[in-house]
């Protein structure tokens, strides 16, 4: 192994540039925690975390890049040139994702369908080992629409009213998305969190006044089984009028409701 990159990443692009835009003090002192961990062992050194500044824009994150560049002996010129690169990719991908959202819920409402919006950090919704792949299971188990946050089309929404000084920048962006949410009735939020984390655990109070309605939170950690974790789902889903699974077999909402009065 010659080099480990690790970004200490300290904040975020954002829609509301009069309002700070950090990431969490875990994400911006990770890199730090590693390298005193494994001070003395020569470990240490191999560790690369440069400070990276994207609230600053591109040419931040390029002046920031030159010195590992140079240590890596890459030229300033490729250097900023992948920099570029890697930003258009970015800004593709990110449009990508948002056509697809807007054509989901276009489908949602044509066929008068709900949804669930899983909301929370991204290393949370995405990562499959971590969550358990519950959104997975609520989609193939019971045949549920869901839609990750960053599909929806939340960005420039104001939430000033629910928390002026959300500096935060996940923070901001989960309560954008739950305002977003709360503006459509067949749209519905899972909270994914994880335990132990510090702004999640204030934030997520802001959510349900955000959304003007109840919401399920899931706090994920390693000692999680999927068992506890989807009856909670299945109470959910229930009380929301989205079940449509019962022993493994999809049925309408009409057929569940005639079978719970038999």
């Amino acid at each position: 192994m010659d080099y480990v990159f690790i970004p200490n990443v300290i904040n975020a692009e954002t829609d509301d540039p009069e309002r700070e835009s950090w990431f969490c003090p875990w994400g911006q002192t990770l890199p730090l925690v590693l390298k005193n961990t494994l001070a003395g062992t020569g470990m240490d050194e191999i560790i690369l975390s440069p400070n990276i500044r994207f609230r600053n824009g591109e040419d931040s994150v390029k002046k920031a890049l030159e010195p590992l560049a140079q240590q890596l002996g890459v030229s300033k010129k490729k250097s900023n040139a992948a920099v570029a690169l890697a930003y258009q990719i970015q800004a593709s991908f990110r449009t990508r994702i948002k056509d697809i959202g807007l054509q989901v819920l276009k489908t949602l409402e044509e066929n008068n369908e709900g949804g669930v919006v899983i909301i929370g950090r991204p290393y949370n919704i995405y990562d499959a080992g971590l969550n358990l792949r519950v959104p997975g299971k609520l989609r193939d188990d019971y045949g549920i629409n869901v839609i990750p946050m960053d599909f929806l089309p939340f960005e420039n929404t104001s939430i000033r009213d629910i928390h002026d000084n959300m500096f935060w920048n996940y923070g901001r962006r989960i309560l954008q998305a739950a305002r977003y949410v709360g503006e459509h009735s067949n749209l519905h939020v899972v909270y994914f969190t994880n335990f132990k984390c510090g702004p999640d655990s204030y934030i997520k109070h802001f959510v349900r006044d955000t959304l003007g309605s109840p919401y399920l939170t899931l706090q994920f950690d390693d000692h999680s089984n999927d068992a506890g974790i989807m009856t909670r789902c299945e109470a959910y889903l229930e009380s929301k009028d989205l079940l449509r699974v019962v022993s493994g077999q999809t049925i309408k909402n009409e057929q569940l409701k005639m079978n719970s009065e038999k």
